[in-house]
């Protein structure tokens, strides 16, 4: 499945392949070939074309410069209680055995979103079931990686995060007036899409963990590693979804005791509204990383 190549002599300014060639690609991931082709195969030709849209700026980082509010939501089995702040966090290399939306077996990936509303559709919460919410602050200067902004941009001429980074439309803009930019649209818009798309089987996720993996850990992106990618959320229209590296959880996201709540959920409205009544809310964390939960009467 290759990405056709311009004829050598082409202005190295270009991005080096054709809008045939893209085509070719978006069409053939969006038909069968995710599922025959194995991982690494796909994972290089997507590889090619990310190191190419970085001439662009369009998977360039940025940062903010005030602290973030995150949220995690996560179910709670049998009603037993968070009780180690490890459980808060992302799992164990070993633990991680399967692909998903941005990690592959061995490498897990914090998941979290930018709200509260959104971690819960992320999590599909259910009526009468109880979950923890766990809310940190990830730290301002963090380095992030957008996903399907300029998709997003082209749409509504805005991004992302808009006040919090106010010149991160200036490379889609540029990229956008270029002679290429319908193969830079075209291919971060087919990105957007595969990352809103719901999964059903693994073979679903080998596109989008293969796009995470190539910013998170390619040659060229370690130069200057990246924190987090930035991504839309495939349960909750215009949510945002952050997954963050398990070097940079431990390093840059602080959890915010006061807002952290094991909660019941009392009604679900659909469309990502819930009702629910908060049963406790962490009071400390012991040295030894135990939770201490307050009930709310």
């Amino acid at each position: 499945m290759p990405v056709s190549q311009q004829p050598d002599g082409m202005d190295s300014d270009h991005l080096g392949f054709s809008r045939e060639g893209i085509l070719h690609l978006v069409q053939q991931l969006r038909g069968g070939a995710k599922g025959r082709l194995p991982y690494d195969n796909i994972r290089l030709c997507i590889s090619v074309i990310v190191s190419a849209l970085t001439k662009r700026r369009i998977y360039g980082t940025y940062s903010f410069h005030d602290d973030l509010l995150v949220h995690r939501a996560r179910q709670i089995s049998n009603k037993k209680w968070f009780m180690s702040a490890n459980e808060l966090g992302p799992p164990l290399p070993e633990q991680t055995k399967i692909y998903g939306r941005c990690h592959q077996p061995s490498r897990p990936l914090y998941y979290c979103s930018l709200y509260e509303d959104t971690a819960l559709s992320e999590v599909n919460a259910e009526l009468h079931e109880q979950y923890v919410i766990s809310t940190f602050t990830l730290s301002k200067g963090s380095i992030l990686v957008p996903i399907g902004e300029l998709d997003y941009f082209r749409r509504t001429g805005q991004t992302y995060m808009g006040s919090q980074t106010p010149y991160s439309a200036d490379p889609y803009k540029e990229a956008l007036a270029k002679e290429d930019g319908v193969e830079c649209a075209l291919f971060d818009a087919f990105m957007a899409d595969e990352f809103i798309r719901p999964a059903t089987t693994q073979v679903d996720y080998k596109v989008t963990s293969a796009f995470a993996d190539v910013l998170l850990y390619s040659d060229w992106s370690l130069q200057s590693p990246i924190d987090a990618i930035v991504y839309p959320s495939v349960a909750f229209r215009e949510g945002l979804n952050f997954a963050i590296r398990p070097q940079a959880y431990r390093a840059k996201l602080k959890l915010v005791e006061a807002k952290t709540k094991i909660i019941e959920i009392s009604d679900v409205l659909g469309y990502g509204i819930f009702e629910y009544q908060t049963l406790a809310t962490l009071k400390s964390v012991n040295p030894d990383g135990y939770l201490n939960w307050e009930t709310v009467e």
